[in-house]
């Protein structure tokens, strides 16, 4: 297993963004009947986001991501999101072309990596979470598959579950997406229900949520706004809080999912 501690400078950010790859050692060759010679198989890969007030290596430091990638043979590319959501932001902070479009292609470029849909996936844990179903689902030709965990949710159709005027870290670095501080002015690029409905090519979707987590609410909302709306998916709600205990449990418990034909 090679990992690599890497930096990008990317023109959508307009500055360098670290990021850190795992990249299997073990090179599967499949013979191609056009050539008439084996030639190798491209890996499959999971890109994987952190959450808010987190740090790209915070899987690498709080999970055992190199191991089971070594185990499931999966490259897994773990970019820098700050607190950005994972969205385009207004002055060109673009989160969200960054890591659907330049980081996929800059990565394809210096990595032997599938550039197949199917081999392709995204995932992320509570802001991470909810960049994985926003980009998931707006690079739907790019993404097969989204693991949300202890997701945020954004959207306009129920927004109950939190007071965007409260003065709080997190909120401050919504303002700037949302100026009104009301849920009915959300971005249509923000808004998670919306996203699913335009989504031509729907990713499959894993969703998990602990049931002592501060944002199982807008999670069983969401879960059954997918089965009232025929948009087959899997849910795990289980005992468990918005901590890495559950979210190694469920990263783990997704990957066979996620790797399978």
């Amino acid at each position: 297993m090679t990992t690599l501690n890497a930096t990008v400078h990317s023109e959508q950010l307009m500055r360098k963004v670290n990021y850190f790859a795992v990249i299997p050692d073990k090179v599967e060759t499949k013979y191609n009947e056009q050539t008439k010679k084996q030639e190798v198989v491209p890996f499959k890969t999971l890109y994987l986001l952190h959450g808010w007030s987190g740090h790209y290596m915070d899987w690498v430091h709080n999970s055992r991501i190199v191991e089971w990638a070594e185990e499931y043979n999966l490259a897994v590319i773990m970019p820098s999101g700050e607190n950005g959501f994972y969205v385009d932001h207004p002055h060109h902070n673009n989160f969200g072309s960054f890591i659907g479009e330049e980081l996929v292609n800059v990565t394809r470029q210096l990595f032997p990596l599938s550039n197949k849909r199917e081999d392709t996936f995204i995932g992320g844990l509570s802001m991470g979470g909810f960049g994985a179903l926003r980009n998931g689902y707006t690079y739907s030709d790019t993404f097969s598959k989204i693991i949300a965990l202890s997701s945020r949710v954004f959207s306009k159709e129920d927004n109950t579950f939190h007071d965007l005027t409260e003065d709080t870290p997190i909120n401050r670095s919504l303002w700037p997406l949302i100026p009104s501080k009301t849920y009915r002015d959300l971005p249509d690029n923000m808004d998670t229900y919306a996203l699913v409905k335009q989504a031509k090519n729907k990713p499959e979707l894993y969703l998990a949520c602990g049931t002592d987590d501060h944002l199982i609410r807008e999670n069983e909302v969401f879960h059954n706004w997918l089965i009232q709306n025929g948009f087959d998916h899997e849910y795990r709600e289980e005992p468990g809080d918005h901590n890495w205990d559950f979210w190694n449990t469920f990263l783990l418990d997704a990957l066979p999912w996620l790797v399978e034909k």
